[in-house]
């Protein structure tokens, strides 16, 4: 499989348990930042070679790659994935009163938000065919290498809250929130657009103070990492 699904072919092999710490975050004590790195979470940062910087914002920087041969003429609908979020389990998360159901709520809302969003612009469609396009949506915590866009290590979507209220790093740098949005041919699996919308762990925490919030807030990030994407932004 082409190193271009890395971030989605990994958050796939996570359990729906593991979603669990999503929420409890924030209503736990910070604990450490990890320092046992999983070698899955490595990522070849060439591979974002070809995204370019189209915005800036305070503790916010968004990129963007289209393909040249990209038309959206040529598309008459998008099949959806599931939004995945990259987040490890916990331990004692039960005495919080944290609930499968509560995680589920939380990204529910989200895709319903995205699908709505994908459905008024492009048409919604359920199985790969000519002339569909292919939408797969990730949250994640990232390491970036120095200043540029050099994303090394995936981690979990807690180890930029707790990086950024301890103001620690993980090799010298400090995690951020990255939502990616990558549109392929549904049939050829070619990149078509991709979007990278990049939050400082400082501003995540500025901004994010509720698991409500961060529904709202991260559904906010998605549409405009997959407007970017499409090429709508």
């Amino acid at each position: 499989m082409p190193r271009l699904f890395f971030v989605f072919t990994l958050f796939k092999r996570l359990s729906a348990g593991s979603l669990t710490a999503l929420l409890a975050v924030f209503l736990v004590a910070c604990a450490g930042v990890q320092s046992k790195p999983d070698p899955n979470e490595f990522i070849d940062a060439s591979e974002y070679d070809r995204l370019r910087l189209v915005s800036t914002q305070p503790g916010v920087k968004i990129y963007r790659y289209l393909s040249p041969d990209f038309k959206r003429t040529d598309f008459r609908a998008v099949m959806v994935d599931p939004i995945v979020l990259y987040q490890s389990a916990e331990k004692d998360l039960g005495k919080k009163g944290i609930t499968e159901e509560t995680i589920y709520k939380v990204r529910n809302g989200m895709d319903i938000s995205m699908r709505q969003m994908v459905r008024k612009q492009f048409g919604i469609s359920y199985k790969p065919g000519q002339r569909v396009a292919r939408l797969s949506t990730a949250v994640t915590g990232v390491v970036v290498e120095g200043d540029v866009f050099r994303p090394r290590r995936l981690v979990p979507i807690s180890t930029v809250l707790k990086a950024a209220g301890q103001g620690a790093t993980i090799g010298g740098s400090k995690p951020q929130l990255m939502v990616e949005a990558k549109l392929l041919d549904s049939v050829s699996g070619k990149l078509l657009g991709e979007g990278v919308y990049l939050v400082s762990s400082e501003q995540f925490r500025l901004e994010v103070d509720s698991p409500e919030k961060f529904q709202v807030l991260a559904s906010q990030w998605v549409k405009t990492a997959i407007s970017v994407a499409t090429g709508l932004r």
